[in-house]
């Protein structure tokens, strides 16, 4: 079937509020797969790190960024920055409509504001499309250690928000199965516009490339994270598990890039001085795809701290994708998620503690057959299931269910 026609003559709007692409790996993949199908696309996010411009035109997709500030980490923070982004997305959207038609609007979540935009944009015959990345509620549970048995008024809120993106929208999109799952659970009625597309890395992108040497920095090892550094991603247990590994069982021949930031980034830079691990742990920010993916190829270990919570255990990890398209080992807490996406490719430890993960770092870097194994068995896996080249079929086919 030639997917070109559907998408002829359309314009569809991307909508995203915690990140800016081209940095929003699925977000950028998922302009660039519409653009491809034959789509206009024009997104609105954003200020976000190095991806400063107001306006750019980006492989003939338009990106149209705002100033935002971003939470701090306390409540009134966040009811601060989600404010700010929907009232500025709102006159951005009115922007766009005034130069031509838009005929869909897909919202990346978190957070779940943006569905009175699903009513509004009925008005302008425009299809709305939300991609639920996160399960907000319990992020919200995660990020500020609520009890999930005892949920409060905000979380009562978010639930409510979260189901209204689901009645009012043309079509959900679920990372995974269980995200799938839950959203039917929550709205039945959506069972026939709801869609799985899986966080797949691009193989064009992620292919492995030879090592750098200088990058192991004198050091027989180098293990590698790559994502945000919020307190929900356990970053902590990386630095607690080099603690471990440095002053308990004594192994300093080695080095751990983390590479991204987050609103937990200065405390772990603290954190790292208080424990004496600095030396062997270079904190890289965010930084251009070709250096992170220089540091990735040279890992001999990938690294997935997320700890076990009731967001992590049933969400699919972005990152864990990455390394095993690069044919990189995992070292990872067992999440419900994980051990769906990576299978046999990454080594499982007890969750939340730090020095089973220490243990995990430990026998990789002291195995080297193990590491190929498990690295040959990732790169299969995405290649076979999980590349964004199969995900792409999958978008087309809910946009063309839309269009219908």
């Amino acid at each position: 079937m030639d997917t070109t026609k559907e998408f002829a003559g359309k314009h569809i709007l991307l909508v995203i509020e915690n990140e800016a692409v081209p940095f929003d790996r699925r977000m950028w993949n998922i302009a660039r797969a519409l653009k491809g199908a034959g789509a206009r696309v024009s997104v609105i996010c954003p200020v976000f790190g190095r991806d400063s411009e107001k306006f750019v035109v980006l492989e003939g997709i338009e990106v149209h960024r705002y100033d935002n500030v971003f939470a701090d980490g306390s409540v009134l923070g966040y009811f601060r920055e989600y404010g700010t982004a929907f009232v500025k997305t709102f006159f951005m959207f009115h922007a766009l409509l005034f130069r031509g038609r838009i005929h869909a609007m897909h919202v990346a979540n978190p957070p779940d504001i943006f569905w009175p935009l699903a009513i509004y944009v009925r008005l302008f015959g425009i299809k709305f499309i939300f991609d639920e990345h996160d399960l907000a509620p319990e992020a919200y549970l995660s990020r500020f250690e609520k009890d999930p048995a005892h949920p409060d008024l905000l979380f009562k809120i978010q639930r409510m928000f979260q189901s209204l993106s689901y009645r009012f929208a043309h079509a959900v999109l679920s990372t995974n199965e269980t995200y799938q799952a839950h959203a039917r659970k929550q709205m039945p009625s959506i069972v026939a516009r709801s869609f799985i597309v899986r966080n797949g890395p691009d193989l064009g992108l992620f292919t492995a490339r030879p090592a750098v040497p200088a990058l192991k920095r004198g050091k027989s090892f180098v293990a590698a994270f790559i994502g945000v550094m919020a307190i929900q991603d356990g970053v902590e247990y990386i630095l607690r598990a080099v603690h471990d590994l440095v002053h308990t069982r004594k192994f300093t021949d080695f080095v751990v890039y983390l590479i991204g930031k987050g609103d937990d980034w200065d405390r772990l830079k603290v954190m790292a001085e208080e424990l004496k691990i600095s030396d062997y742990l270079v904190f890289t920010g965010r930084i251009p795809d070709p250096e992170a993916l220089d540091i990735l190829c040279t890992a001999d270990v990938c690294l997935s701290p997320d700890p076990y919570n009731s967001l992590n255990d049933v969400s699919t990890m972005t990152k864990v994708m990455e390394y095993m398209a690069l044919g990189k080992p995992t070292v990872s807490y067992r999440l419900k998620e994980n051990t769906y996406s990576a299978g046999d490719a990454a080594l499982y430890v007890d969750n939340n503690d730090p020095v089973a993960f220490a243990g995990g770092m430990l026998q990789l870097f002291q195995d080297a057959d193990l590491r190929a194994r498990l690295g040959a068995i990732g790169r299969q896996r995405i290649e076979e299931r999980f590349s964004w080249q199969r995900q792409t079929v999958q978008l087309k086919a809910a946009y063309e269910a839309v269009w219908r």
